[in-house]
This record gives C-alpha cells, structure tokens and sequence, in this order.
C-alpha cells in the first residue's frame, strides 16, 4: 500500500499542469499541520519550478524570509536559528527539509536560482526581546530585569497568538500591547546608554506587534492587500513567477479583503488560486473527524482516493451541478476545536469563483514540529 505521507508524483504533475501558464500560483491549505499536504504543495511547487517558476512566497517575517533566501542561494546561514524565529507553523522538519532541498536545487542550477521571499508586515522577532534586556543591562540591571519578566510574558504570541492562548485559558488577561507600552515606559527611563537609542527603536516594533495582532488591531484588509502588493511588486520588479503558500481562506480569488482577491483583481486569469483540503485524519494532539455532511469535504471523501480538480472546465458530476454556489468547506486554524468541528468551516460564495482547482486528500498524518 501507497504511504499516504507522500503525494504521487501524478497528483503535483498533474496539478502543476493545470496551473502552469499563470503568473502568480497560490497554494492554499485547509491545514498547515498535516504532513500530507505540506508534501503535495512542496512537490507541487518544485512541478512548478520546473516549468519555470522561480519564487516561493510564505507568509512571514521579513527578516527571517531574507535569511531563508540567503540559506536557498548558498549563503552561510544558520537554518535551525533562523526556523527558531519563523512564524509557528514554518516551525516544522517538513519546512526544514524543503528549504535544504531548495539549497541543494540551487547548487545544481547556480546561473538559474529560485528565491524565498516572505511577505508579513511586521518585522519584530522573538530575539528582539533579549536583544533590548541585553542593551539595557549595563546601565539599569533592574530595569532591564523587570523588562525581561514582561517580555517572558508577551513573546509566547511569537507561538501562539493572544486570541489562540484566550481560547486555551493560558492568557494571562491583560492585553500584550499594554504590557508592550509598560515595558516601553521602564526604557525610556534609563538613563543615556551605548544602547538606549536600540533598545528604544526595538521596543517600538514589539509594541506595533502586538497592537496588530490578531484579537488587538488587526486589520485583515489591510494587512492582506500589503501581503498582495509585496507579492505584486517583486513579481514585477523581476519578471519572476510566483508561487505562494498560504491558508486556503487567504488564497481564495472571492470578494475583495483576502490576498487571493487582491492578486485575481490585479492579474485576472495570470493569478491562479488552488485550495488543498482532506477528509480526516489526524494533526499533532488533535483527531480530525470525518467531515460534516454537504460539505465540500464530505462530497470529495465519496470519491476514490487522491482527487485534483480542474474547476472551470472538467468539474466531476459530484461538484459540476453546484460550481457557483455556496458550499461549505473546513479550515484548521489555532482556534481548532475538534469537539465543535461543526463549527470550523468556512462559506465559499461560489466554489468556481473562489478557486480554480481543488486537491483532495482522504487522509492525514500530523505534521513534525522542530524541537524548541
């Protein structure tokens, strides 16, 4: 029997096949915990490189994005440092191992290399917080002190967000930004030091952090509609194409708020949009049941295996009477509850109006976090 860890071969070339002539290539998940569509989207992409696509983007710090594109062009770069500051889900071996065989591509394609880039607004990173304790130190140890017990506080939402930890009764009730803006205060009191002026500036990108994050200040729209124009913008700037990877609900070309939308309205049929869903299985501490009936997942889990869907042209029996309308489909974000599974899906106004192909995968394993 076939490991259902990894995708056949067909299943990216033929989805691959579908997409190649676009420009830009968003490869949407219903999960970025699972080991199976991790797989499908990194074999995908590489279908894709093939064809002569030649960026991935990922929704992620900046900062460490630049150290991925320094690790994938040869540079000499610590990898496992860099994964230790990337956004939670990037923090797996999956992601490890595909940013070493994106190095390894390189080294073989040197005059023809592929590039990471990372498109996130904010640019603060979980050392940025000892960074400021260790430039305080010598001036004010006990403020510094102090600044270092907040910052023990806030820096988890680097792992789980403040709306993730609420819903797990770990927050511990005031809102970060405050404690951000407190810690800012003991700063600003230090005295003149070789380092205050740092510490200053670092503290203002961890108190913009946390005043937009989820829960907070967050504004989807605009938030996504940067995410979009920097993925615009270097496509432009380079005459590259693009591969994107992303939560399916942010790859989706409906409306007029996600990435998806942004790039459908900027490219038309040059941006095209792939949601990679399953039907159950299991994510790390977390069974997924079997999905709730009439939705999307529950029609596909019907048919036999693997299945990728071409939407436009060749929909199957199963969804062609249906394409553009309303239909149901699951997302796993951090606020997954299993026991409430009814209650994580997300309304597709149209399923041929938000995606332009559909890969279904039966089952799933969990997906492998680094040691912290």
């Amino acid at each position: 029997m076939r490991d259902l860890r990894t995708p056949t071969p067909s299943s990216a070339q033929t989805l691959a096949a579908l997409v190649e002539t676009a420009t830009i290539v968003g490869l949407g998940t219903s999960t970025r915990e699972a080991t199976e569509t991790f797989r499908l989207v990194e074999e995908t992409t590489y279908a894709l490189i093939r064809r002569g696509f030649r960026v991935v983007a990922l929704l992620d710090n900046q900062r460490v994005g630049d150290l991925y594109d320094r690790y994938v062009r040869g540079e000499d770069v610590d990898l496992d440092a860099a994964l230790s500051q990337a956004w939670g889900p990037w923090r797996t071996t999956e992601m490890r191992d595909a940013l070493v065989r994106l190095r390894r591509h390189n080294e073989r394609h040197p005059d023809d290399r592929v590039r990471v880039i990372a498109v996130n607004g904010r640019h603060t990173l979980p050392t940025d917080y000892d960074r400021v304790v260790a430039l305080l130190a010598p001036s004010e140890p006990a403020t510094a002190a102090r600044v270092g017990e907040i910052f023990d506080v806030i820096r988890t939402a680097h792992d789980n967000g403040e709306h993730v930890q609420r819903l797990r009764g770990a927050h511990p009730g005031v809102p970060f930004v405050e404690l951000a803006r407190t810690a800012r205060d003991l700063a600003a009191q230090v005295d003149d030091g070789p380092g205050r002026d740092e510490a200053l500036r670092l503290i203002e990108g961890i108190v913009d952090f946390h005043a937009h994050a989820l829960g907070a200040g967050y504004d989807a729209a605009a938030e996504e509609r940067a995410a979009a124009e920097r993925i615009l913008d270097h496509q432009r700037g380079t005459g590259d194409r693009v591969v994107f990877w992303e939560g399916s609900a942010h790859v989706a070309a409906h409306g007029d708020t996600m990435m998806g939308a942004h790039l459908r309205a900027a490219l038309g049929e040059g941006y095209a949009a792939v949601h990679l869903t399953f039907g159950h299985g299991r994510i790390p501490a977390t069974d997924i049941p079997r999905p709730v009936p009439s939705s999307l997942e529950a029609v596909l889990l019907h048919g036999s295996g693997e299945r990728i869907i071409e939407l436009r042209s060749a929909a199957p029996a199963d969804l062609a009477d249906r394409l553009d309308q309303p239909w149901r489909t699951r997302l796993i974000s951090g606020l997954y509850q299993a026991d409430h599974d009814e209650d994580h899906y997300y309304e597709l106004p149209s399923l041929v109006g938000s995606f332009d192909v559909i890969a279904f995968i039966p089952a799933i394993t969990p997906i492998h976090p680094l040691p912290q």
